[in-house]
């Protein structure tokens, strides 16, 4: 190997505390710790200016916030739901734009929006159950919920743990001689978008002998043929007005039981479409049509079997039907058993429109993988155990990243954006992307650019779904090079713009080669140029004029929070630019941001925090405000390796002004005069406050709101530049206002406290995907797929790190051990390829290294090895490709 050793000088990330959490193992049993008020103190060292303060009681709360959770950097284990905190539990599982199934912490499928709809349907006589018998005894029923159905009893309790996209019941009833719970999921594997976008639900239904003796158990699945709803009104009993000619029959096949549910519709029909109930099992009990819920119950009461009825239907206009099938078997004393079900649906005649703006789409992308729900349960039914075994292993490595595990659940629970009715995959490709839902409808239209730049998540776990959205938006694109803030033509919006330019590089970093950058350069380079022209006409790297942006306004003049995204757009665009040999279009790039950094930085700084220098004319301003995207192109630039644009003092200095002046415990003396996210009792940080002078007559909108999209991006900027805790406690904020407890009068639908739904312009909020960003800080994520480069400088827990990382084409498991005498980097590729050549990690302050070697599965690569600062780079002479299992250890010994 050869080693050349180069000493420079880097900034490198100060580490605070020097914590280590504890690992505790979970207890899926024990109650939920009762919620620590004052949870998150980070704050001993922040100046406190009384004079500033709003009123006398943000004394105690800074009094508060000396003191240190530890719950903040522990491990944590598996939080268990029960009691109040099932009250807003509201998960949605389905394929990406596919629909989903909303199940509540009852264990209902309460809201059934699978029907090309947002209604928030509620599907009769859809539910499971449970039968068992001990020789001697009377059997006992009950619905697998905890609400009774007719004559189906409920349970007792149950009680929830939630890891997207694993959702676990376990019911508690002493009648039951049994131990009995669910486990409800939707496929979910990043890189494979197909296998993503299954239109199912899987449920596996387990039940554990208890007793010392053998238990006769069933298990019923019983489904309504909702084949004709069309998105309103409501279902009574099995009457809606647009059902009819509905069909229902029983399909044997190798493995499986099938409750086919169909309709003589025409296929033009905006109800036409099927669903499947599928049993794993060979020879289940089925009928195709039982006629009333004391009937069902007594059969299966009596012997666990069902009235047989092979085939049903067509019903008269304005009825349907309701089928099930059940599973018998015997337990041995201490003997469990799992019976899977699957339900899929396919109802291809889907209008994804908001009229008034000519955003239309048809159809639903899952119709060109499966022609129907036989198809899709066909396909479920070939590949399970393998569509089930990449989830878990998604699901797992993900877990087994050491980092809170409060942290991991706010990171899994945003995965559900995708499965929710938020985002459609339209039978033209078209990947479409509302705001958020609201009960009845899609809130704000259009792939919305100033709300969508934040989103990180999707774009690391399904890069080709992100190439996909940028792609959509240069469709777009007008002459000018203006790209359109909803599509197909809105506004413009600066922080969209500017967005969509730094997304675009995103996408290149998580590509494989620069075809990308290649193939759209001079629709970028247009994106660029009209920034420069309309709000920098004198290019030196200063904004000035109207700026539309996501805070629904125009905002005027020099910011921070739109100049920084303003910087990182220029560098992004100079690197995209040299790739492409436009030397010229590079200087210039490069020369505009030097001039607004420096300028920004002289100007902009009040000694605390960036603020605002208005245009003359006034417009949306904030002024002196201290603003919680006062940062965000810094944020922006660490993730893709640039920047940063003002010293990292003051950057340190601005965000330690951002928690003193905008974080609180609680709302209790706060005046709501805007839309109201938040709780009373529970933290969170104001997005805008004005510690320093008057706020500006003419004032920017939603100041006083308190947005989880922005939080996450603010959390993650502290992370990356070193205030661990400080972060952390910012989204352990998050965290516990989402603990499944509902808040009412809450904006939009009246309540909040669902685990998976952050709420801002309706439920399901796009801009909550910014929580990836977190997780990239914390490991300190370095990857630029086509320059096959990877690096990890972490931040949490560099003597013991391991976390879950994504590439372009594969994902795995990322480890760092540090001791005395050696540095150990693992590199567990899980899934999918990745090719390499070069290598970055960060060595201890205090370590000199002696020797450094590099293995794959264990044999040793040759490389050569440099030493900036404290950065150790590996460089091979060719690339080495990794591949589903393999192992890269870097080891660097002292």
């Amino acid at each position: 190997m050869k080693t050349t050793v180069i000493a420079v000088t880097i900034l490198t990330l100060c580490l605070l505390h020097g914590c280590t959490p504890t690992q505790q193992a979970a207890k899926p049993d024990e109650k939920p710790a009762k919620p620590v008020p004052d949870f998150a103190q980070v704050a001993a060292k922040l100046p406190i200016v009384e004079s500033r303060l709003p009123n006398a009681n943000r004394k105690s709360q800074i009094e508060n916030r000396k003191s240190t959770d530890p719950a903040l950097v522990a491990r944590g284990q598996t939080h268990v739901y029960r009691g109040e905190y099932l009250t807003d539990i509201s998960m949605p599982l389905g394929g990406i734009g596919a629909g989903c199934i909303q199940i509540n912490g009852r264990a209902e499928r309460e809201y059934w929006r699978i029907f090309n709809s947002f209604h928030q349907l509620h599907l009769p006589n859809s539910f499971f159950a449970v039968r068992t018998k001990t020789q001697g005894a009377e059997s006992v029923v009950r619905a697998l919920q905890t609400s009774s159905i007719g004559p189906f009893e409920a349970m007792n309790n149950l009680s929830f743990t939630g890891e997207y996209p694993f959702g676990w019941f376990r019911f508690e009833d002493d009648n039951l001689p049994v131990r009995v719970s669910m486990e409800v999921f939707n496929p979910m594997i990043p890189m494979n978008e197909k296998d993503s976008a299954i239109p199912c639900v899987i449920f596996n239904l387990t039940a554990k002998n208890l007793t010392d003796k053998t238990v006769e158990c069933s298990f019923l699945a019983t489904q309504q043929n909702a084949v004709g709803f069309t998105g309103t009104g409501k279902i009574v009993g099995r009457r809606y007005e647009s059902y009819g000619k509905n069909r229902n029959g029983i399909i044997e096949q190798d493995g499986a039981t099938i409750l086919y549910m169909f309709s003589d519709k025409s296929g033009d029909d905006p109800g036409y479409g099927d669903m499947t109930l599928v049993a794993l099992v060979e020879n289940a009990e089925a009928t195709a049509s039982w006629e009333s819920l004391d009937e069902l119950k007594e059969y299966f009461s009596d012997d666990g079997k069902l009235k047989t009825c092979e085939s049903a239907g067509p019903t008269d206009n304005g009825q349907t039907l309701d089928g099930a099938l059940a599973v018998n078997f015997d337990l041995e004393p201490g003997e469990s058993r799992t019976v899977p079900f699957i339900l899929t649906w396919h109802f291809p005649n889907a209008v994804h429109a908001f009229e008034e703006a000519n955003w239309i789409h048809h159809g639903n992308m899952y119709a060109g993988f499966w022609k129907d729900a036989l198809d899709v349960a066909g396909y479920v039914g070939d590949n399970f155990d393998e569509l089930t075994r990449k989830t878990r292993l998604f699901h797992d490595t993900l877990y087994a990243s050491n980092l809170p595990h409060y942290l991991l659940d706010r990171l899994s629970s945003q995965f559900s954006i995708l499965h929710s009715k938020t985002c459609f995959w339209a039978s033209d490709g078209y990947f479409g992307l509302w705001e958020g839902t609201n009960r009845d409808s899609g809130c704000c239209y259009g792939n919305c650019s100033h709300v969508y730049h934040y989103a990180q998540l999707h774009a690391r776990l399904y890069p080709s779904i992100a190439r996909k959205m940028r792609l959509q938006a240069l469709i777009y694109q007008k002459d000018d090079g203006n790209i359109p803030n909803r599509q197909p033509d809105g506004s413009d919006a600066i922080d969209g713009q500017l967005g969509e330019i730094l997304g675009f590089y995103r996408e290149h970093l998580t590509n494989t080669d620069t075809s990308w950058v290649h193939n759209h350069w001079p629709k970028v380079k247009k994106a660029i140029e009209h920034a420069i022209a309309e709000w920098d006409a004198d290019a030196d790297g200063v904004l000035s004029g109207r700026q539309g942006n996501t805070l629904d306004g125009n905002l005027g003049g020099s910011t921070s929070w739109l100049g920084t995204m303003y910087l990182a757009a220029l560098e992004a665009s100079e690197k995209m630019a040299s790739l492409e040999g436009d030397n010229a279009a590079a200087s210039r790039y490069r020369e505009i941001c030097q001039s607004g950094a420096a300028k920004q930085n002289e100007t902009l700084w009040n000694g605390e925090y960036y603020i605002q220098i208005p245009d003359p004319q006034p417009r949306q301003d904030y002024g002196n405000g201290c603003h919680i995207d006062q940062l965000l192109g810094e944020w922006w630039a660490k993730q893709l390796g640039l920047g940063p644009y003002y010293p990292t003092d003051r950057i340190h200095t601005a965000l330690t002004s951002m928690l003193k002046y905008n974080f609180r415990t609680n709302f209790q003396d706060f005046k709501f005069t805007e839309r109201k996210f938040v709780d009373r009792t529970d933290p969170g940080m104001l997005m805008i406050t004005w510690p320093i002078g008057e706020k500006p007559k003419k004032l920017i909108r939603y100041g006083g709101e308190v947005w989880t999209g922005t939080e996450y991006s603010a959390a993650a900027t502290m992370i990356q530049n070193g205030m661990l805790k400080e972060g952390l406690m910012v989204v352990k904020a998050v965290a516990d206002r989402h603990d499944g407890r509902q808040r009412r009068n809450i904006q939009y639908e009246g309540h909040s406290g669902n685990p998976f739904s952050d709420d801002e312009s309706g439920k399901f909020y796009g801009r909550a995907m910014s929580v990836w960003s977190v997780l990239l800080a914390c490991q300190g994520f370095i990857y630029d797929g086509p320059a096959q480069l990877l690096g990890f400088k972490p931040v949490w827990q560099p003597e013991n790190h391991s976390s879950f990382f994504t590439t372009a084409d594969g994902w795995g498991l990322f480890t760092q051990k540090r001791t005395a005498t050696e540095q150990t980097e693992l590199i567990e590729l899980k899934y999918g390829s990745l090719k390499l050549r070069e290598f970055v990690f960060e060595i201890d302050e205090e370590a000199e290294p002696a020797g450094v070697s590099l293995l794959l599965d264990g044999t040793e690569i040759d490389a050569n090895v440099e030493l900036k600062g404290r950065d150790i780079y590996l460089t091979c002479e060719r690339a080495i490709l990794l591949e589903t299992d393999s192992i890269l250890t870097v080891k660097i010994a002292y």
